[in-house]
Formats: structure tokens, sequence, C-alpha cells
């Protein structure tokens, strides 16, 4: 039988991890991220990061697998981000409303 706290780890991690989803789809159709902190996001994923090294120090799997996850759509939204700044490659030119605001 599975534990209860294991199974509440599970679900605490996908509600967490979807929670990005939105966003992401967002920035991705309309192609804006303007109002998307940078600071806020470097921070975002360094927390995610230590997370997982914590999630891996304890074994737990749900802490491991939510911040992997969380980790790859927060990724997803600073690259978008960079791009949009001019700081990461974006060989299609999809993200370029702030460059083009300046």
């Amino acid at each position: 039988m599975i534990h209860f706290p294991l199974i509440l780890g599970f679900v605490a991690g996908c509600v967490s991890t979807y929670a990005f989803v939105p966003q992401v789809v967002k920035i991705w159709r309309e192609r804006d991220c303007i109002a998307i902190s940078l600071k806020m996001y470097v921070l975002r994923l360094a927390g995610f990061v230590l997370w997982l090294a914590y999630g891996a120090a304890l074994g737990s799997v749900p802490l491991i697998v939510s911040n992997l996850l969380n980790l790859l759509l927060g990724g997803a939204i600073l690259v978008f981000k960079l791009q949009a700044l001019g700081l990461c490659p974006d060989p299609k030119g999809r993200f370029c409303a702030e460059r083009s605001a300046r």
C-alpha cells in the first residue's frame, strides 16, 4: 500500500508544476514576455535547483520529479525572456517584442 504522504507529495507536485503550463502556453502563443520578471525567474529556478537537491538528499521521488518538471517549464520561460532581451539565440526571431520596443 502506498503511504498517504507519498500520494500527497505527488499531488502537490502535480498542482505546483501544472501552474507553469498556462504561462508557458500564453508566452508561446502571444510571443510576448515583456511583463515577465527576469530576476524572479532566475531566483525561482535557483530555488527549484535547491529543492531538487533537497529531494535528492532525502530520496523523495515526489520532490525530485516535480522539481525536475518545474525546472523544465520555468527554464522554458526564462529562455523565452532571454530571447526577447536578445541575450539568448532566437534563430527564428520569435520573441522580439522587447527588442523592437526599445
